[in-house]
């Protein structure tokens, strides 16, 4: 076992379980392990609400052929854990529930349907099985067929940026023409980041928010922002709530709902340029604007060059790319907004770029070498508080706040 292993090995995870996952994928009971190793699928703070380990395994199928497979296995954490704030948040969410539907029937659906049109685009990795019993998916490893992760602090450049775009609109456009065709389709997929009803996601962005203003208001020349964010604390849910809040007179998608740099992998030529992307992690599925995809993504994970000076034309390429698979491909004649339309619906939904640069990329941007995990970023107690706090210390983040923040003044969010 590899000594730098995720923080914990479910119990579950031994030799006869791993023996019953390999004659689920081969659909044969003869097979007889000779060796499996578990491995971190990726390092400290680039994943928090799941426990993911690699599973390499050969094996001797039917008395003769000698296989290898790599297999990338995702669970909950141990019951050990049931009581601490972070696992609250991920039980109200029903994170896994929502991922083994997506697995199970959507992205199946979804494939289905741009094969109907002559489209072979694939969004995500091949689901091998799944075990309701320990709340387990099993996947194929996508470092197997060359796909890698980019750097989540370096953040993306332009060409990845486009091919992910591009991509997410194919994804959006699928999903509209779904729910068309199965108006009841994502009815589970109900629960919001922010809603009345799940007081522990608000909790969570209080928690830094109010982190975010202690450290802005420590900053020379910062005093008249300060008491901005201040004086918006007392709105700021209640606008977070409508932003999550459907309005069926625009244009609706279903999420991704968490899409940034480590929830997607690239696969490169000899060049090393980006030539495809597969998307990973549907824990958090639901039909709303697709601004809330667009800003999180252009404000997680983007080049501060990129987040400055290209959202416009990030969010024109995107627009395109939806219209082209959804208008010329799928043939839907139902209400499409304008470019114009669309780009002031990006400009009403930006308290996203809040929640996605001040509350979000700060965790994304942590260092490496930092322990973290989710109980620290939900708890509450004196150490939770101060490492929420450090979160603002890194330069990256300052960056990004001074950046951001007369932004979002001039456009009215703070007010």
């Amino acid at each position: 076992m590899d000594s730098e292993l995720v923080e914990e090995v479910p119990r579950f995870l031994n030799e006869a379980y791993i023996e019953g996952l390999v004659k689920k994928i081969e659909n044969s009971n003869e097979i007889k392990l000779t060796k499996f190793e578990l491995k971190p699928v990726t390092k400290k703070g680039n994943h928090y609400a799941s426990v993911m380990i690699r599973i390499i395994v050969d094996y001797v199928l039917e008395s003769k052929t000698t296989k290898e497979v790599s297999l990338i296995l995702k669970t909950t954490y141990d019951e050990k854990h049931s009581e601490e704030e972070g696992m609250k948040i991920l039980k109200d969410f029903d994170i896994h529930s929502r991922e083994m539907t997506m697995y199970r029937t959507i992205l199946n659906d979804f494939h289905s349907l741009l094969t109907s049109i002559g489209d072979n685009t694939v969004f995500s990795a091949r689901r091998y099985c799944e075990d309701l019993s320990t709340n387990t998916l099993v996947f194929e490893d996508l470092i197997a067929r060359n796909y890698r992760c980019a750097n989540r602090i370096e953040r993306l450049d332009l060409n990845h940026a486009k091919l992910a775009l591009r991509k997410l609109a194919k994804f959006h456009a699928t999903s509209i023409v779904y729910k068309q065709k199965n108006p009841q389709a994502y009815v589970t997929f109900d629960k919001a980041f922010l809603s009345r009803d799940y007081v522990d996601a608000r909790d969570f962005c209080l928690k830094n928010y109010d982190a975010l203003t202690k450290v802005v208001s420590k900053w020379p020349g910062y005093e008249y922002y300060a008491k901005k964010l201040t004086k918006f604390r007392d709105m700021f849910i209640e606008r977070g709530i409508d932003l999550y809040t459907p309005d069926e007179s625009e244009i609706n998608v279903l999420l991704h709902g968490d899409f940034w740099t480590n929830n997607m992998m690239f696969k490169y030529d000899s060049e090393n340029n980006p030539i495809d992307v597969l998307f990973v992690d549907f824990q958090l599925p639901y039909w709303i604007t697709p601004a809330v995809d667009i800003l999180y993504f252009i404000h997680t994970s983007l080049k501060e060059d990129l987040r400055m000076h290209k959202q416009n034309e990030l969010v024109q390429f995107y627009y395109y790319a939806l219209k082209e698979i959804l208008i010329d491909g799928y043939k839907y004649d139902g209400k499409f907004p304008t470019l114009h339309e669309f780009q002031i619906i990006i400009l009403k939904k930006s308290l996203q770029v809040l929640i996605s640069a001040f509350l979000v990329q700060p965790i994304i941007l942590l260092d490496e070498k930092v322990d973290s995990d989710m109980f620290l970023l939900m708890g509450t107690d004196e150490k939770s508080m101060q490492f929420t706090e450090n979160l603002f210390h890194n330069p990256n983040v300052v960056q990004a706040v001074k950046n951001v923040l007369p932004l979002l003044d001039a456009q009215g969010i703070l007010d």
